[in-house]
């Protein structure tokens, strides 16, 4: 038996707790500190603290090893969202990664077969990342029916089931997360019969397990968030006091992303529509307020961010905000691919998220596609009168809680070795702080617009085509007062998808919606002189077919399949031992 850890408890404990399991050496993590096994659940508080370890596991950074130089993608959750769920997509060009490291495009392209080897780092951080979770989960799951609830106290008894349903609720999100990255998508799935990751349950299970099917591991899920929804609802009440706890309303969400994984568009309905009561769609002051802090109408999940969990350069803000650390000291900038923009109508206040030229009318577009005015290398502006508008244009878009820097603020001069500012720009997420490094950022991990979108997509799929225009004008409205849909059919199902990743932007959905859609990722290259070109240097731009690199799948790391003697392939399924 191996010892797996907590990496950390939560706010007042931040301790990590020591637990034996069944589990390979690379799950293993550093402790400060240790509880036996059995006693991480004696009682109902430390059942919860155990719980409140592993969630906060959600917002650390995950590999040590290499943390350079995109030190934020690594941090936990929002690591698995921008890193895998946008680089690789086709709506967020970031040239933190294309402009330094331009042979890494076709890695995150999947345009060739190196992710299925099962060599990469990429492949071993994310496999990582969710097995420790898994483990810690397991672990309190194999104990906490043993809990001291005294003699049926209803209070203890009552925090002891809410507990219980975060270890079920977190459980099925990781393997959610790991069905999204190492399992093809539905449509290529053989009605969910192809073998994806190992389905483990318990701290008991054996070192050499085989290889599970993608319908195996999501039944697992859909029975996990069945019970964590019965333990929830018999709790009688929350006792949830910290933004990435789960809670009722965000295992219901869960559940809607588990079922759209094999399109089972009727529960996608009914739990995206259970998960978003008693929240609402964001009102204009909170969706153009930086994200910045928690938004308690509208945001369902996320990480404190709080001091005492910054982890400077590997933090979320540090990397992804329009005014941080990396944006203003090492020329990192964050721009929607034009393809995208174009298809947002004018009048929709969500253009403002993003610097382009329509904001500086009293430029002619033809400046914008000059070798003389723009790095054809990198986008980045290199005439004074651009960026001087652009600047003008960004400093007016600041939110009003915002302290410290402006957006992009170093690029001031025509010198193209230090201007960042680019055609498609993003100004949605801000940090508060001379330096960025402070971690005054927010970023959710799950909002009810992205609920009343799934609601949407399911009923379009379904067919229910009045049902889903309406959930569209509740969604749009509020941000174009002009918009309509009158479509039907595959057209509303289209619109659904073009506003699902012109409102979640940036916010770690894209990749996974493409492969989920299996829609190409196309990146439209800037073309001197043609207006009607993209915003993607030349030597970056692609469009990729879904089914390059094996249907978008990540490969069973090394780790993994040195460990378990019943994986001895790569790809997921491909050769299983004994079958």
């Amino acid at each position: 038996m191996l010892t797996n850890k907590y990496l950390k408890g939560a706010a007042a404990a931040l301790c990590a707790l020591a637990l034996s399991s069944c589990a390979s050496d690379y799950l293993d993590t550093p402790t400060h500190g240790s509880i036996p096994a059995d006693n991480i659940c004696a009682t109902p508080e430390s059942a919860r603290m155990a719980m409140l370890g592993a969630q906060s596991g959600m917002a650390v950074p995950w590999n040590n090893e290499y943390m350079s130089p995109i030190q934020g993608f690594w941090q936990g959750e929002t690591g698995y969202s921008y890193y895998t769920g946008e680089l690789p997509g086709s709506d967020c060009y970031i040239n933190a990664i294309y402009d330094q490291a331009p042979s890494w495009v076709i890695l995150y392209s999947m345009q060739d077969n190196a992710l299925s080897s099962g060599d990469m780092r990429w492949n071993t951080t994310w496999w990582y990342y969710a097995y420790a979770m898994i483990a810690q989960v397991n672990e309190v799951l194999n104990v906490i029916d043993g809990t001291d609830v005294g003699e049926n106290n209803p209070d203890k008894v009552a925090l002891r089931d809410f507990t219980k349903a975060q270890a079920y609720a977190l459980r099925a999100h990781c393997y959610w997360r790991l069905l999204q990255v190492y399992a093809p998508r539905w449509a290529d799935s053989n009605n969910g019969e192809k073998k994806t990751v190992v389905l483990r349950t318990s701290p008991n299970d054996p070192q050499n397990k085989a290889v599970s099917t993608m319908n195996e591991v999501l039944d697992q899920c859909y029975s996990d968030l069945d019970n964590a929804i019965s333990l929830f609802t018999s709790a009688g009440k929350s006792f949830r006091t910290l933004n990435y706890e789960i809670n009722l309303n965000v295992a219901y969400g869960i559940y809607a992303r588990v079922a759209a994984l094999k399109n089972d568009w009727q529960t996608v309905r009914t739990m995206a529509h259970n998960a978003r009561q008693g929240k609402r769609i964001a009102t204009d002051e909170e969706a153009f307020g930086g994200y910045m802090s928690y938004n308690e109408n509208e945001w369902m999940w996320a990480p404190s961010f709080a001091s005492i969990d910054n982890f400077i350069y590997g933090n979320f803000c540090t990397f992804w905000c329009c005014n941080s650390y990396a944006a203003l000291n090492a020329r990192y900038t964050n721009a929607i691919n034009r393809d995208l923009y174009k298809m947002i109508p004018a009048e929709d206040k969500r253009t403002n998220w993003w610097l382009t030229y329509e904001k500086m009318p009293a430029l002619r577009p033809s400046m914008f596609y000059l070798n003389t005015a723009v790095n054809p290398a990198t986008g980045a502006f290199k005439n004074a009168r651009m960026i001087s508008a652009a600047r003008s244009w960004m400093d007016e878009h600041k939110p009003a809680g915002v302290t410290g820097n402006n957006a992009y603020e170093t690029a001031t001069t025509n010198d193209e070795t230090t201007s960042i500012i680019r055609d498609g720009a993003q100004i949605k997420f801000w940090c508060n702080g001379l330096t960025g490094e402070d971690g005054l950022a927010q970023v959710p991990f799950m909002r009810a617009t992205e609920m009343y979108l799934y609601e949407a997509e399911a009923c379009a799929e379904l067919g229910m085509t009045s049902d889903a225009q309406a959930l569209l004008l509740e969604i749009n409205q509020p941000r174009n007062a002009s918009y309509t849909c009158s479509l039907t059919g595959q057209a509303l199902i289209d619109e659904v998808r073009l506003y699902r990743r012109i409102e979640l932007w940036g916010e770690g959905f894209c990749w996974f919606d493409l492969k989920r859609w299996g829609l190409n990722m196309t990146r439209t290259a800037w073309e001197a002189g043609n207006v009607n070109s993209g915003n993607i240097p030349a030597g970056l731009a692609c469009d990729v077919d879904p089914s390059s690199n094996h249907g978008w799948r990540y490969g069973i790391p090394n780790s993994e399949r040195t460990y378990n003697d019943l994986i001895t392939e790569p790809i997921p399924g491909e050769v299983i031992v004994g079958e």
